[in-house]
């Protein structure tokens, strides 16, 4: 998708790897307001990815 989504892929990482570790090694350690935070970043991603979609692949989009 470019350059501009490359901050974005980082923080998504990130929150994977955070999520493995309190998945298999410490549990607990996510707050409330990481976890709020994850939904707000991916769901901006979502709006992101489906105009960049359109504009780029138009078949693509439903």
């Amino acid at each position: 998708m470019g350059k501009e989504f490359e901050d974005l892929g980082a923080y998504f990482d990130s929150c994977r790897t955070k999520r493995n570790v309190s998945t298999y090694d410490r549990g607990g350690q996510l707050s409330e307001a990481e976890a709020n935070e994850l939904m707000k970043e991916a769901t901006a991603f979502k709006v992101q990815l489906e105009a960049w979609l359109r504009d780029n692949f138009p078949e693509l989009s439903g």
